[in-house]
């Protein structure tokens, strides 16, 4: 690919007889041809390599595309992103790059700093790269930032010239746009990786204070509507003499224990399908019905509640084993109509209002400790599937008299 212009043995053109510049202009016509070819090359490697934003693929394509355009034995990149370099051989044989061999003296150095392209027709002993004697080294620019060098290496000497150093250029022009939309393309998708990341927390945080279609529907529509159901129903416990006892525990082993017998009350009542709807102190309150309506509600909380009632039970035992405080838990419940819907603009909170909310309140304390206590609806609800006892009628606070019954168990 060594060519340059011969006017017939130096001479001027106007000094030039016809059959001389008959002979120069076939020349110059030739060596027209092959640049215009080298060049076509150039084009369909660009082609090539803004067809992908892989640039893994993009270098690939450089390595099979490049011999069409420059004679090497060796073709390399080395890349910088993130204040961090990458030497990549794409064709020949491996060389040994050492960042510490780069020093302000060699020709790939200068090419890196400088942005300026590198024609070497013979190496430097001491460059890293002597095996070739002669080289190209090309700077790899996009917006005048430096995003590398490419490096064309040749054992043969006086191997390049000028119009090899200008085809390489082009070259490089392309790979460097190709490089930059890739290093923009692999950024995006980081950016949108963290994004997903982000987002996925969110999502789960929500989900640990709201139902799934409320969150849902908060984050669709930016608001919540209330809900009316026409049949819900309401578990309510609290532990007896809880402030009696708390006094007589760290506040480590206090929260530790709450904690203890909260989550595993969590886990029952996600068993069931029934929704938690907060804690208040020694208070554990969860519905069954919402948000999601269905018939089986009443048994649903019959059956977590036996649940939470054994459970207690042995943790009781076990205490008493270890002559430790223990608690007795008292669980109320009742069905009935209720609303329910979300408040609170940062701090999202699901709530449920109505008289069906304040008599299961009531219902559970006016309960019985050890025991599941539930109201006259609940019971017209499940007296098929459970043994009940009938308390006869027990004062609410302010609601005056109520029938109220103890589940006994799982009729046989």
């Amino acid at each position: 690919m060594n060519s340059s212009p011969n006017f017939s043995n130096g001479k001027e053109l106007e000094h030039l007889d016809r059959e001389e510049l008959l002979v120069t202009a076939r020349s110059l016509l030739a060596e027209a041809q092959a640049l215009s070819v080298r060049i076509a090359a150039v084009n369909e490697v660009a082609t090539a390599i803004n067809r992908s934003l892989n640039l893994d693929e993009i270098l690939r394509v450089v390595g099979k595309q490049a011999k069409w355009l420059l004679d090497f034995e060796h073709l390399s990149v080395y890349l910088l992103k993130d204040n961090s370099g990458r030497f990549i051989k794409l064709i020949g044989a491996p060389v040994e790059f050492q960042e510490s061999r780069i020093t302000n003296n060699n020709s790939f150095h200068k090419a890196l700093k400088t942005g300026q392209a590198q024609l070497i027709k013979q190496a430097n002993p001491a460059d890293f790269f002597n095996q070739y004697t002669s080289q190209i080294i090309l700077p790899l620019e996009s917006s005048k930032k430096i995003l590398g060098v490419i490096l064309f290496g040749s054992t043969r000497p006086q191997a390049y010239n000028q119009e090899d150093l200008r085809i390489g250029y082009l070259l490089a022009l392309q790979l460097s746009s190709a490089i930059r939309n890739a290093n923009s393309f692999e950024d995006l998708n980081l950016l949108y990786s963290e994004i997903e990341k982000e987002k996925l927390k969110s999502d789960n945080l929500l989900l640990n204070i709201l139902p799934a279609q409320i969150a849902d529907e908060l984050k669709s529509t930016g608001r919540v509507n209330p809900v009316y159901h026409p049949s819900a129903t309401i578990l309510f416990t609290d532990f007896e003499n809880f402030s009696k006892i708390a006094k007589l525990m760290t506040p480590e082993s206090l929260v530790e224990e709450l904690d203890y017998c909260f989550s595993y009350f969590d886990r029952i009542i996600e068993q069931y399908g029934l929704e938690k709807l907060k804690t208040i102190g020694d208070s554990y309150m969860c519905c069954g019905g919402i948000p999601q309506p269905n018939r089986t509600h009443p048994l649903d909380v019959v059956i977590a509640a036996l649940q939470i009632q054994k459970f207690m039970e042995l943790r009781k035992q076990h205490k008493i084993k270890q002559n430790l405080p223990y608690w007795d838990t008292r669980i109320g419940i009742h069905s009935g109509e209720l609303l329910s819907g979300v408040i609170g603009k940062k701090k999202f909170v699901y709530d449920v209002w109505g008289d069906t909310v304040n008599l299961a309140s009531r219902i559970e304390s006016s309960g019985v400790a050890g025991q599941i206590n539930i109201s006259q609806a609940t019971y017209e609800l499940v007296k098929d599937s459970f043994d009940v006892e009938h308390r006869g009628k027990i004062l609410a606070k302010n609601m005056g008299e109520i029938d109220m019954y103890l589940i006994k168990g799982i009729k046989a």
